[in-house]
């Protein structure tokens, strides 16, 4: 029997890269695949702040087609600023997986 970590490991390493198309902004954008060190490292420099949160999430989990950042640190006061928060939280939802069911998923449960 092998080791159950290596079927772990496995598993996450086989995972699609997600996709979301962002109608208001005319563009399609990918999420990175998330770690648990990712996800530590943004609630280490969120401090607490669940909207910093969400901005890091979109800042270093969105990604083009080509696999490079949209974002950079220096968006960040932008993005907290000047940008529509219902876009802003669905896309940094997205990047954390949260709500990362299929729209098939959904239908059976």
């Amino acid at each position: 029997m092998g080791r159950l970590i290596d079927d772990a490991v496995a598993h996450f390493s086989n995972r699609e890269i997600r996709t979301i198309e962002v109608p208001e902004w005319n563009v399609k954008l990918y999420a990175k695949r998330l770690t648990l060190e990712d996800k530590s490292r943004w609630a280490k420099r969120a401090d607490g702040d669940a909207t910093d949160y969400l901005v890091y999430a979109c800042i270093f989990g969105l990604q083009d087609e080509k696999g490079e950042q949209v974002f950079s640190l220096e968006d960040k006061v932008k993005l907290k600023k000047s940008v529509d928060p219902e876009v802003l939280t669905r896309l940094g939802n997205f990047a954390l997986a949260l709500d990362a069911d299929s729209e098939e998923e959904r239908e059976k449960n």
